[in-house]
């Protein structure tokens, strides 16, 4: 990945939180991660699901915050890591579109998480997913336009998987409408969040990595 430091300039900046990623923090700071764990790390669309329940595994912790991005997520790995999980599996990005970076910066950043985090705890194994598809004509007009931003991100991504020893989730054929090129409206109410049936079909792909 050439001139990664370049790349990755844009979503590593000094990192600001706001009340809500304050409080999810103190929060997660309340809670253990241990060795054995399996850890759902990202943002809203990691926080809304109760994963545990859903895929009736009590190792299941779920460490999403509402609006987190790479830079956010990067800020509180350290306590994740810390505790040596089995695994983790990261949905961050959408976000980070929505503030208008570019998407190699996006996704160049993701990689540069996955390395630090690799830094942090060796022997977690790590899962990055491909960002989801949207229909921004419900709401999120800073999303318009930039369906093919994901697509960019989701090709890096895959890309760089090997050389950087994570697992690439492809998620994003599974959910997006085949005659209109954007999240199925089956799967949300919103056109970026997920409906219980959307999760229900995320569960179902994610089985086989959480049972591996």
């Amino acid at each position: 990945m050439q001139d990664k430091n370049h790349h990755i300039a844009l979503c590593d900046q000094p990192f600001e939180p706001d009340d809500l990623y304050r409080r999810r923090v103190s929060h997660f700071a309340q809670l253990d991660v241990r060795n054995g764990d399996v850890v759902m790390l990202g943002d809203s669309l990691i926080n809304c699901c109760e994963w545990h329940e859903l895929m009736g595994d009590a190792r299941i912790k779920n460490r999403g915050i509402n609006g987190d991005t790479v830079a956010g997520v990067k800020h509180r790995v350290p306590t994740i890591m810390s505790g040596a999980p089995d695994k983790v599996f990261l949905m961050v990005g959408i976000n980070d579109v929505s503030h208008n970076i570019p998407p190699v910066d996006i996704a160049h950043a993701i990689v540069s998480l996955v390395d630090y985090m690799h830094a942090l705890s060796p022997t977690t194994r790590l899962y990055v997913h491909s960002l989801l598809p949207f229909d921004s004509s419900y709401h999120y007009a800073s999303l318009a336009g930039k369906l093919q931003d994901v697509l960019y991100i989701n090709r890096l991504l895959q890309e760089y998987a090997p050389a950087h020893r994570y697992r690439f989730i492809e998620l994003y054929s599974h959910f997006v409408d085949s005659a209109t090129g954007v999240l199925a409206p089956s799967y949300t109410t919103d056109g970026l969040h997920l409906t219980g049936s959307g999760y229900a079909l995320w569960a179902r792909l994610l089985q086989p990595y959480i049972a591996e």
